[in-house]
C-alpha cells in the first residue's frame, strides 16, 4: 500500500470516527444506518488493496463530508439548546433544594419553639395582671407571624368562624384577653400548642390549643385580642400550615422530570427537511450505482479490448 493510499485510509478512519460520534449523539436510526454503511465501504477498501483508493476519497468528498458538516452544525445548535435546558434544570433544583431546606429547618422548628415562647408569654401576662405591672414584650411573639404569615398562613377560611363577639376581658396595654380564656390557661399551667395560622385578606389569626384539654383559642393579631374559639371546629381547616410555594415547587419538580425525559427526544428530533435528506442519503448508499463506481472495471475492460484488437490486427 502506497503513502497516498495510507493517507486516504487514515483520513477515512477519522471521518468514520466523527460520524460515529455524531451517530452516538443523535441516537437517530437513520444516522446510525448511514454510519454502518459507510463503515462497510471503508472496510472494503481496507481489506482489498487492489481497489483504487481515490474512489474512497471521492466517495467521502461527495457524501460523508457534507453529511458531517450538516450534522455538526445541528449538533452545535442542539448542544446550545440542551445547555439552556440543563441550566434550567439546575436552577430549578437549587430553588427546590433551598426551599425544602428552609421549610424543614426553619418553619417546622420555629413553630414548635413558638408554642413554648407563647406559653411563656401568657404566663408573664397573667403574672403582670395579678401584680398590676407591665413587663411582657409583645414583640417576643409577634416575630412569628411577621416571618411566616405571607408564605405559610392559610388564606382560605370562613373568617366569621375566626371572629368573635364582645367578651369580658382583661386589658393589657393595647391587648384584650378574654377572662374565661385566662382562667382555663391558668388551670393548665399556660401550656399551649400553636396549631396553624390564617391570613384572610390583610387580617391575621393564629389558632392555639390548650394543653391537655379540648379548648382552642384565637390570637387576632390585627385586633390585638385573645379569645376562646367557640365555633364548630370541623368547619375550619386546622391542618398544619404548608408553604404557599408548595404548588410552585411541585410544578418545578414536574417540569424538571419532563425536561429530563425529553433530553434524548430533543437530540433525536431533526428538522423535517433534514429527515428527508437522510432518507435520500440512505437510498443513495443502497443504490447499486455507488458500488458499481467503486468496483468500476470499464477501464480494465477497455484496455483488454484494445489488446485483443491489437493482437487480431497483427494476425
Amino acid at each position: 500500500m502506497g503513502d497516498d493510499a495510507a493517507t486516504i485510509l487514515s483520513q477515512s478512519k477519522r471521518r468514520l470516527t466523527r460520524l460515529k460520534l455524531l451517530a452516538n449523539f443523535f441516537e437517530h436510526i437513520d444516522i446510525i444506518s448511514i454510519y454502518i454503511k459507510t463503515d462497510i465501504i471503508h472496510n472494503l477498501f481496507q481489506e482489498n488493496t487492489a481497489l483504487d483508493y481515490n474512489k474512497l476519497e471521492l466517495f467521502h468528498l461527495q457524501y460523508t463530508d457534507s453529511l458531517i458538516e450538516l450534522l455538526t452544525k445541528i449538533k452545535r445548535q442542539k448542544e446550545n439548546d440542551m445547555l439552556a435546558v440543563i441550566n434550567e434544570i439546575d436552577i430549578n433544583k437549587k430553588y427546590i433544594s433551598g426551599f425544602e431546606e428552609r421549610r424543614v429547618d426553619s418553619f417546622q422548628t420555629d413553630r414548635k419553639m413558638y408554642s413554648g415562647v407563647f406559653s411563656q408569654h401568657l404566663k408573664t401576662l397573667y403574672k403582670d395582671l395579678t401584680e398590676d405591672i407591665f413587663t411582657a414584650n409583645w414583640e417576643n411573639v409577634l416575630y412569628f407571624h411577621k416571618k411566616y404569615a405571607q408564605e405559610f398562613y392559610r388564606t382560605e377560611a370562613d373568617e366569621s368562624l375566626l371572629k368573635t363577639g364582645a367578651f369580658p376581658a382583661y386589658q393589657y396595654k393595647d391587648y384584650s384577653i378574654e377572662r374565661k380564656l385566662l382562667g382555663r390557661l391558668n388551670i393548665q399551667g399556660f401550656k399551649v400548642r400553636f396549631v396553624c395560622g390564617y391570613l384572610i385578606g390583610t387580617h391575621e389569626y393564629e389558632l392555639f390549643k390548650i394543653f391537655q384539654s379540648d379548648d382552642y383559642f384565637i390570637f387576632s393579631v390585627d385586633e390585638k385580642k385573645l379569645y376562646l374559639f367557640d365555633n364548630e371546629l370541623d368547619k375550619l381547616d386546622i391542618s398544619e400550615n404548608q408553604s404557599n410555594q408548595s404548588a410552585i415547587i411541585d410544578q418545578l419538580k414536574n417540569k424538571n422530570e419532563l425536561l429530563e425525559n425529553s433530553m434524548n427526544e430533543r437530540k433525536r428530533n431533526l428538522p423535517v427537511e433534514v429527515e428527508g435528506v437522510l432518507k435520500d442519503y440512505i437510498k443513495n448508499l443502497e443504490n447499486i450505482d455507488i458500488m458499481s463506481k467503486i468496483f468500476d472495471f470499464d477501464e480494465e475492460t477497455n484496455i483488454l479490448r484494445a489488446m485483443l484488437n491489437l493482437n487480431l490486427n497483427n494476425n
